[in-house]
């Protein structure tokens, strides 16, 4: 897949909505700051940025198959995430800021509609309440291997799904693939009662600033958040090969609780590139058909994941038209699994709990083990 279209559409004339949180707190943007007068304004960050600054433009540490993937894209090529594109910005140079999200534990649908319904209402139709706000520090571009560091729309769809979910995620124990900032885990761990997140990524650095994030923001009681290394392409993700242990190392008895216990996966706008995508798929597999011991309480449906992406639309020079190539890839990709069934689901009655633009683009998938759905339905036939 050519990356060409990825860095020309992050970077086309046509603008997001910026959450409103954003535009009413210009100053916390440091809007024309340079490095250092950022770190300045974020003084408790200061240690974690001088290291993130310096690694926008050093080499990542995902693993060599994806310096392979074919890509037109240069090293020092900067794009850039449509949530972070607002004139209160300033440059797009790789500097580190921390922007505020705007979270709510009230469905602000039902806001909305409660409101229109109410016509001696003395607010303003739809006004949104934000009751929590979540800290994420982020960089403003990077280049194609270090767009983990960047927030994409994708997570704030996430995040809507698994508060959605409810009550299944009581108590449960979850993993992100891709976690990126981490905004989604946090931000599972403020809104819902999951009781533990595995937020996973590769890259070293990109791990250093998901643990800040972490560190920033207050979670349910009850509730926690690991960072930890995961390496799509080994046969056990969870094992770092030939790697040290480090502070994001799983520890034996953390993968037998997954083993036993984790019954969720999520991730968010991790689809880019062919490579990692096969890798996604493969890795997937592997975790996805484990099955869940007989006492768990999801034992006969199985583990399931939940994907969010944003459909990215590019002319195509095979195509000689305007297509969403990773995308399209991607669910080619999972049509070719013998294991894995995938589930577009529809986003239209999915709650609001984040302030962002939900577009048609985003669309939100469910991916279970075939074996776990086959076993399921003929259950369901049989009491029927």
């Amino acid at each position: 897949m050519k990356h060409q279209d990825l860095h020309q559409d992050l970077h086309q004339d046509r603008l997001c909505k910026r959450p409103r949180h954003e535009q009413d707190r210009p100053q916390e943007h440091a809007p024309l700051a340079t490095p250092s007068e950022t770190k300045d304004s974020h003084a408790h960050l200061q240690d974690t940025q001088d290291t993130h600054d310096d690694s926008v433009n050093e080499e990542s540490d995902l693993p060599k198959e994806c310096h392979d993937s074919e890509t037109d894209l240069e090293d020092d090529d900067i794009v850039l995430s449509e949530v972070h594109i607002h004139p209160d910005n300033g440059r797009v140079d790789g500097r580190i800021m921390t922007s505020t999200f705007a979270l709510s534990t009230v469905n602000q649908n039902t806001i909305k509609d409660a409101s229109n319904k109410d016509e001696d209402n003395d607010k303003d139709d739809g006004e949104p309440s934000w009751d929590l706000e979540l800290h994420i520090q982020h960089a403003m571009g990077t280049n194609l291997r270090n767009v983990g560091s960047q927030v994409w729309m994708g997570c704030f769809l996430l995040v809507d799904y698994m508060v959605e979910l409810g009550s299944l995620l009581d108590g449960c124990v979850a993993l992100e693939l891709g976690a990126g900032t981490g905004i989604s885990s946090i931000a599972s761990g403020i809104l819902t009662n999951v009781r533990k997140m595995f937020c996973t990524d590769f890259d070293t650095n990109v791990l250093s600033n998901c643990q800040s994030n972490v560190n920033i923001n207050s979670i349910r009681p009850g509730n926690t958040i690991v960072t930890r290394r995961l390496n799509w392409f080994l046969p056990c993700p969870m094992e770092v090969e030939g790697e040290d242990e480090d502070d994001y190392s799983w520890t034996l008895e953390e993968m037998q609780e997954w083993t036993d216990e984790g019954a969720f996966i999520f991730a968010a706008d991790v689809v880019y590139d062919d490579s990692l995508t096969d890798a996604l798929v493969e890795c997937l597999e592997r975790l996805l058909t484990v099955p869940l011991p007989a006492g768990h309480p999801r034992h006969e449906h199985g583990r399931v994941a939940y994907m969010t992406m944003e459909k990215r639309y590019n002319f195509s020079l095979n195509e000689l038209d305007v297509v969403a190539q990773a995308h399209d890839y991607f669910v080619q990709r999972m049509g070719r699994s013998t294991q894995l069934h995938l589930t577009r689901l529809d986003t239209g009655s999915i709650g609001r709990h984040c302030d962002y633009e939900r577009t048609k683009d985003l669309e939100l998938f469910q991916i279970a083990c075939r074996l776990s759905l086959d076993e399921h339905n003929t259950g369901t036939e049989q009491q029927n």
